[in-house]
């Protein structure tokens, strides 16, 4: 199903959007990992050749359709208020100085 996402909504929780999209990214690929360690997909072992013999039927089909993306669940939770974010700072403090190039370089 599609639906369209009106971004007046999102701009009400900040005025920064691209911090809201990458806060949704980011839980989105959580929410994609945690699906994937729930239901893995099927490989194949040593010697097996893949075939198409089974198609899916279409009730099992019917069942993908029904499952939020996790880009979808992502953006619902930050609309609803249930993804909370913050800020990490990563500073690189040195105790070097800055080295003088100037002395190097020669004309």
């Amino acid at each position: 199903m599609t639906t369209t996402l009106d971004f007046s909504k999102l701009t009400e929780k900040t005025e920064d959007l691209f911090e809201l999209i990458v806060a949704a990214a980011r839980r989105a690929r959580q929410i994609a990992a945690l699906r994937i360690a729930r239901e893995p997909l099927p490989t194949l072992g040593e010697g097996e050749e893949e075939t198409f013999d089974e198609t899916p039927d279409d009730e099992e089909m019917r069942d993908w359709d029904r499952v939020d993306k996790p880009v979808t669940a992502a953006l619902n939770e930050m609309l609803n208020g249930e993804l909370e974010y913050r800020y990490t700072s990563v500073v690189e403090e040195s105790d070097e100085q800055p080295e003088d190039i100037e002395g190097e370089i020669e004309e």
